[in-house]
């Protein structure tokens, strides 16, 4: 398995999502077939939200691949899918997957459905071949018989107990309370709900806690609650399983439209329902009604969902077996205490049209806070396409630092940019620093918490394959690293990964705390491994040089023996061989035939490596897990072989894999074929069967000591395990015995059951250095990273010239000069543009700084440039919403996600409502970053960003009326040429999957041609008599909008790119061009609007045909790069509920001077400041928005 073995004795399930829904394609050109992985796929929520996010978009096929490790979570969402296949309304299905308790009828519906399903799943050809095989599939056999033995309890008719169900709860309780240090039976208030009401967190705190708490009391959303334990609940939880506490229906629903001001005609405005419990339930159950609806119309053929119960990793692992090593097998466990294997059907992934095995999109939840952002990439990245658009989202929401910039420092165990860069992977918003996702009420919602322990903070993460996030060639060499320098920066990266095996750091400032926030181990040699396999897919170097490098700083590390890491060294030894990526000499050396001690010491053949199979007594189990905490905190565990003298020798091995039941041999175990495997116990931890643990160790290791070595099974050295299970056992052993003992320790070739090692997936490889040459390209170009204190600092191009042209502009001495056209790109250039040579960077980097080596004779040069800052870099100040054209030259905006505004709710922004739109002030003014709102407050010239951001806030602000008049009309200024682009905006709606915003825009281009040809003469001069706010532009930021209105275009429309689309012209780029009067964005979407899109005169004889529909958002900086909310000002300002009171519009002062009310502008009398010094400081901010009062 791909993480230390961590066994539960209590499971929480999350048979509900916890997070709001989003759309998988939201980074996927329309009307382009989707390929989705969904790791932890957890319930139905996101796949029903896409269906209902597409509507009116381009059709497209939809191939989902749902992976759970919980079956009750897999035979729920099939269960219900099935229904909806058959028509179910959206109120019974409501009631059926949402309702702890129902009625009857609901019951019934259920039974039913049950029997149906499992009279069609005795076997998968059945199940491809009946009602449901079309849509609904399953990747193995093995899922399908899991989901079908839950499917049988549904369908009997000897259900759960009402008393037996309320003791399930019950025990879900109280186990929130001794996780919380509180009495049982005390009741919490649990808040984590609130981010489903974002951008309107702070108004909607008391409903939604009185849902969690009705919820739980009453086991339903309605007034009148059902009494019959619902099955699909009921059957799942046990004494060893519980409905997470955290469990609550509405977290999956955008929540701010019940508390948010809706137009009479907005979508999903929430109706009214008398046996519900409040208006947010109507929100909720609004959503889902129209999510249904939108599912069942999507054409049967164009939709097939498939379903696996594996653990995440392994199940990656093995779809990346399936195209490397052409079988169904990777020898991968499906999950902790399951002897299966992880076999995927060969009918579906063995043929002509087989299930997809690589994917457009790969979303994997929040699992990096359990299994570790580093292992998800490892295992998942290799599964993506090779796209631009190609995407794995990935999500943390517990805390363990104090910011999140801290957050992310620490998600690859390294220098971010270093470690992504050798992973061939890209953080896209990293780079960017710009997102259209708030998370601003998502911090003031942690902010709430008493403690960084008890924080929860929803962050969202995409990554790419960095060559396509860069447009690198398709010819590109791999990354070059010298040998030295590669094994430094990955030896940081071990040290970082095993820090906790080093109790000395134990006492540095805040280590403890942060270990001891950790709960878990993430990672093994294994794992190291398998990051530095990845690594040698993309990077090219001297291998041998690097393994001896790095190997000799292990050892060196391990010298120190008051770590821990020196019990490790054989396992990494161990891991290293049987992934197949460095066999060090000293497992053959250590290895001699010797018959007479009996078993694998008289094979013929001995391998380097061989499996330990040790049976540990039941007795031993239940001693671990006798207390109430050793219940709650699951166990860490690892294999050990270790002297018999208590003074001597101890290795340990995390990678273990373990499983009740009885072990059963084939062969004679001298014998070179001798193999063992597991006869697993279905009662598991209710059975009687011992645990059977199997780990892989050097053969040598088994030969130190052939007869007197103890094999055993121990708690691993984890801050936890000692807290929890320490007091009663003795040292950290769970259980031990000789090597000789035949009855409990078995050694084979493989794991039990298994045929190989383990597979690990890794990327496809770049074209090796080696591989170009002259004859396949004018010139060759190779980029090595260099590297200080070991992290990536410079990027050097190295480009070898083979033409005559070239070579004679190099000999005759022409000049040089660099000249950066892309974040990516610096160009080298002859003379007076003679000759035009890009460099292309797999990351950005900067011009300025940069240094050449210019080889006139040898015939190369080298632009050595260094790394550039997100913050900082003047090249990535216009990298906000970049986008790129894809095959078939279709732009694919490479972080601004897809929205489909007809379907977001739209608000009301009649002057009535005005003071219920405090949040969108606070929303908005957000998009300035902590240290930006410090520079928009100072005396310094602000940036092209803060510009830029200046302009969308005045936008909001008018459009919505809260400062100064209400226009939708805008004209980008600029200050010499006039009015350049019109925006019209038609309406501000929300986006709750974003927790924000968007104003549902139209933008007319003033081109040249248009002026010349006087068509919008007429309706120009009407603008001038309407009230039209004038935003006066520099170059700088006429080009910024030049460049993100495309984005906008792209991500709202509902059209396709025609042939003739102007992007398709071959060295088209967006935007076209940045010149003034000259078109930027392509005429394909011109005119294609809502009828009756704007009232204005003309607007659809003159002005609609010359129009584009776009969808403007607020943009925030990204909390992994820096901070958003200035949540100690927050504090010091009362918390989120002073939010709303009237506040100084520069100071945040509540009052004026010496205690005097606050004074509002004498022009608008809408804004107020505590003295006229701070009103004349904001004036460069007000003066866009300030309307005389008789105006508005």
């Amino acid at each position: 398995m791909f993480t230390p073995t961590v066994i539960s004795y209590i499971r929480q399930l999350y048979l509900l999502g916890n997070t709001p829904a989003v759309s998988l394609t939201r980074g996927l050109p329309q009307g382009v077939n989707a390929d989705a992985l969904l790791l932890g796929c957890g319930d139905i929520r996101n796949i029903l939200f896409t269906a209902y996010c597409e509507r009116g978009f381009p059709p497209r096929n939809f191939d989902i691949t749902c992976c759970d490790i919980e079956s009750a979570v897999i035979a729920r969402n099939v269960l219900l899918f099935t229904l909806l296949v058959d028509g179910v309304n959206a109120d019974d299905a409501w009631n059926i997957f949402f309702h702890l308790r129902i009625d009857q009828d609901s019951k019934k519906l259920i039974k039913d459905q049950a029997q149906k399903i499992v009279s069609l799943s005795e076997n998968l050809n059945q199940w491809n071949e009946g009602r449901y095989g079309s849509i609904l599939r399953f990747c193995d056999a093995g899922s399908l018989q899991e989901a079908r033995q839950i499917w049988v309890k549904y369908a009997s008719s000897q259900s759960k107990s009402e008393a037996s169900f309320d003791e399930d709860i019950k025990r879900t309780r109280n186990l929130l309370n001794i996780k919380m240090g509180k009495p049982e039976g005390q009741s919490h208030t649990i808040t984590t709900g609130l981010r489903s009401a974002a951008p309107l967190l702070t108004q909607s705190k008391g409903q939604i806690s009185q849902i969690y708490d009705h919820f739980w009391k009453n086991g339903t959303l309605t007034k009148r609650p059902g009494k019959i334990p619902n099955p699909t609940f009921s059957e799942a939880l046990s004494a060893n399983a519980y409905l997470h506490y955290g469990t609550d229906p509405i977290l999956g629903f955008h929540l701010a439209t019940a508390f948010a001001k809706l137009a009479p005609t907005s979508p999903l405005r929430p109706g009214k329902d008398d046996e519900i419990i409040n208006n947010v339930v109507g929100a909720a159950k609004t959503q889902f009604r129209e999510w249904i609806q939108a599912f069942q119309g999507i054409p049967e053929e164009r939709i097939t969902i498939r379903f696996a119960v594996s653990d995440a990793l392994s199940f990656a692992h093995s779809l990346k077996a399936i195209s490397t090593l052409k079988h169904n097998s990777a020898s991968l466990f499906r999950r902790q205490l399951d002897t299966a294997l992880v076999e995927l059907d060969p009918a579906a992934y063995a043929t002509a049209n087989s299930a997809p095995t690589s994917f457009d999109v790969v979303d994997t939840s929040n699992l990096a806070d359990h299994l570790g952002a580093l292992n998800l990439l490892i295992a998942a990245t290799p599964l993506l396409k090779g796209s631009a658009s190609s995407t794995l989202w990935m999500e943390t929401l517990l805390t363990k630092e104090k910011t999140r910039k801290e957050q992310f420092d620490v998600l690859l165990r390294g220098h971010g940019p270093t470690v992504s860069l050798l992973l061939g992977v890209t953080p896209v918003d990293f780079w960017t620093n710009a997102t259209s996702v708030s998370c601003v009420d998502e911090t003031m919602m942690s902010s709430m918490a008493p403690s960084i322990d008890k924080q929860q903070t929803h962050s969202r993460l995409a990554w790419k394959l960095g060559a396509h996030f860069s447009s690198q060639p398709s010819n590109t060499r791999a990354l070059y690293s010298e040998p030295q320098e590669l094994a430094k920066a990955i030896f940081q990266v071990y040290a970082h990964m095993f820090e906790g095996e080093d109790p000395t750091t134990f006492k540095r400032d805040g280590m403890m705390e942060k270990i001891n926030a950790a709960g878990f181990p993430l990672f093994h040699r294994g794992t190291f491994t398998a990051l530095i396999k990845h690594v040698q897919s993309n990077v090219s170097t001297n291998w041998p040089s690097f393994w001896e490098h790095l190997l000799a700083m292990i050892n060196e590390d391990i010298q120190d023996v008051s770590t821990l890491r020196n019990l490790y060294r054989q396992e990494l030894g161990t891991q290293l061989h049987i992934q197949g990526i460095h066999s060090e000499p000293w497992l053959r050396q250590d290895v001699s035939s010797n018959p007479s001690l009996g078993g694998f010491n008289a094979w013929k053949d001995i391998p380097e490596v061989v499996c330990v199979t040790l049976v540990v007594p039941k007795k031993h189990i239940d001693n671990l897990y006798s207390t109430k905490m050793g219940k709650i905190n699951a166990a860490t565990l690892e294999g050990v072989i270790q002297s018999s003298n208590f003074h001597g020798w101890q290795n340990c091995f995390s990678d273990l894999h373990v499983a009740f039941g009885r072990v059963e041999t084939s062969g004679d175990r001298e014998a070179d074929d001798f193999s063992v495997m597991i006869r697993q116990d279905p009662l598991g931890w209710q059975g009687k069967s011992p645990l059977v643990a199997s780990f892989y160790v050097p053969s040598g290791v088994l030969q130190a000591e052939p007869k007197g070595a103890q094999v055993g099974l121990n708690l691993q050295n984890t801050v936890l395990n000692m807290l929890t299970f320490r007091t009663h056992l003795k040292g950290m052993t769970i259980y031990a015995t000789t090597i000789n003992d035949t009855s409990n320790v078995f050694v084979s070739r493989y794991q039990p059951g298994t045929s190989d090692y383990p597979f690990t997936g890794a990327l496809a490889s770049p074209i090796d250095g080696s591989s170009t040459t002259q004859a396949d390209s004018a010139t060759g170009t190779r980029i090595t990273a260099n590297f200080v204190d070991n992290k990536i600092k410079f990027l050097c191009g190295h480009v070898d010239f083979f033409s005559q042209q070239s070579k004679k502009l190099l000999t005759e001495r022409a000049p040089i000069e660099l000249r950066q056209s892309s974040p990516f790109s610096i160009d080298i250039v002859f003379g007076k543009k003679v000759l035009v040579h890009p460099v292309r960077f797999p990351a950005p980097v900067l011009k300025d700084g940069a240094k050449t080596r210019i080889a006139r004779t040898s015939g190369y040069i080298e632009v050595i440039a260094p790394l550039a800052d997100p913050l900082t870099s003047e090249p990535l100040s216009s990298f906000i919403y970049p986008v790129t054209l894809g095959e078939g030259s279709i732009p694919i905006p490479l972080n601004s996600q897809h929205v489909n505004l007809d379907s977001l709710p739209i608000l009301d922004v009649d002057q009535a409502h005005k003071k219920s739109y405090s949040w969108l002030n606070i929303l908005t003014s957000h998009q300035f970053s902590v240290r930006e709102r410090r520079l928009r407050d100072s005396t310094e010239t602000p940036s092209l960003r803060m510009n830029f951001k200046e302009s969308l806030f005045t936008m909001f602000m008018l459009a919505s009326g809260l400062q100064g008049g209400t226009t939708g009309l805008f004209a980008l200024q600029h200050p010499e040429d006039g009015n350049q682009i019109l925006i019209f905006i038609r309406a501000i709606r929300l986006h709750g999957a974003e927790g924000s915003v968007v104003a549902d825009a139209a933008v007319v281009p003033i081109t040249r041609q248009l002026i010349d040809t006087k068509q919008l003469e007429t309706f120009l001069y009407i603008l001038r008599e309407l009230q039209i706010c004038a935003i006066t532009v520099n170059d700088e930021e006429l080009a910024l909008w030049k460049s993100v209105l495309p984005a906008f275009a792209e991500r709202c429309r509902t059209w396709s790119h025609g042939p003739d689309c102007e992007y398709k012209i071959p060295g088209a780029t967006i935007p076209l061009s940045t010149e003034m009067g000259v078109p930027f964005m392509c005429s394909c979407g011109n005119g294609k609007l809502p009828e009756g899109f704007m009232s204005l005169p003309d607007w659809d004889t003159a002005a609609a045909q010359h129009a584009v529909r776009v969808a403007i958002s607020p943009t925030f900086s990204v909390p992994f790069v820096e901070d958003v909310v200035d949540t100690d000002l927050l504090k010091v300002q009362g918390g989120i509920e002073k939010l709303h009171i009237d506040k100084c519009r520069n100071c945040n002062a509540t009052q004026g001077k010496n205690g005097a009310a606050l004074m509002k502008c004498a022009r608008c009398r809408e804004v107020l400041y505590c003295s006229p010094e701070c009103q004349r400081k904001d004036w460069k901010k007000h003066r866009m928005e300030c309307k005389p009062s008789d105006v508005v």
